[in-house]
């Protein structure tokens, strides 16, 4: 059985390729990194090529909106999740700091790593950001000691050095 919405049907073979595109944006930056960083350099690229095509091909009002919602739509997706992310990791951030500070004062030294924090000064070890890729998780460094997190991937890290207790960012 086939439904037909009013030019639907006709519609979704001229929109396939910017779902595609905005299912691999979100997928990469969403899933994969837990930032925006692809998607706010393609985003702002395909809105402006949606507006020139919609006004080149006249496709109806319809059509030249889904144009140019997809991409919108897609970085404020990213966005909200980037914003979300942060948050996440800032907050866990300073768990550990704090996990690590009561360490400190308790044993005379730092931890030779996150997991001897558990479970007596933190139930387990937090994440830096909810995704699949290798910089949403907090890297230690005990011989500094740092505590290192990717604000966005593969660029711009944020790192607590334990001995001046201070914050700050490298790339």
């Amino acid at each position: 059985m086939v439904v037909h919405v009013a030019g639907v049907r006709r519609s979704f073979p001229e929109i396939r390729g910017s779902v595609i595109l905005g299912s691999v944006l979100l997928a990469w930056d969403v899933l994969f990194t837990g930032s925006m960083v692809l998607s706010t350099l393609v985003c702002p690229v395909w809105f402006l090529v949606s507006l020139l095509r919609g006004a080149i091909h006249r496709p109806g009002w319809g059509l030249a909106l889904a144009w140019i919602g997809i991409p919108t739509l897609t970085l404020a997706i990213v966005r909200i999740n980037d914003t979300i992310q942060r948050g996440v990791a800032e907050v866990n951030s300073r768990r550990i700091v704090a996990a690590c500070e009561d360490f400190h004062v308790a044993n005379g030294r730092f931890p030779k790593t996150l997991d001897e924090l558990v479970p007596q000064y933190m139930d387990s070890v937090p994440v830096a950001k909810y995704c699949l890729g290798p910089g949403c998780r907090f890297l230690y460094i005990p011989n500094a000691p740092l505590l290192v997190w990717e604000v966005v991937t593969p660029y711009y890290r944020k790192i607590y050095n334990f001995n001046s207790r201070t914050w700050s960012y490298i790339d």
